[in-house]
């Protein structure tokens, strides 16, 4: 392996944006799209995965394989004013919620 391996990137710590994380709440901090595995408040060091499949709440619009953004803690339709590009959505919603891939 080379010398400047540094790890998988499949998690970091960063300093919670502002108004801070909250675990299982999907978000996305600047352009990386991210998961909390644990809550804190501006600035706090939190882990975060950067990918995976997760089960978070969504718009009822959504069907699996399209593309979804983030906002609010939510996923929506991309291109919903105020939200981020997130990931590729693994179901439909059903219930409030669906299945998404976390795609950087």
């Amino acid at each position: 392996m080379a010398t400047n391996y540094m790890n998988s990137g499949d998690t970091v710590t960063l300093p919670a944006p502002t108004g801070g994380s909250v675990k299982g709440v999907p978000q996305v901090i600047n352009d990386l799209a991210v998961m909390p595995l644990e809550s804190g408040a501006k600035g706090a060091p939190i882990t975060y995965r950067t990918a995976g499949a997760w089960s978070v709440p969504a718009d009822a619009a959504l069907k699996a394989g399209n593309a979804a953004s983030v906002k609010d803690g939510a996923l929506v339709v991309p291109g919903t004013d105020g939200s981020k590009p997130y990931g590729k959505l693994l179901s439909d919603s059903a219930g409030g919620y669906a299945e998404v891939l976390i795609v950087q």
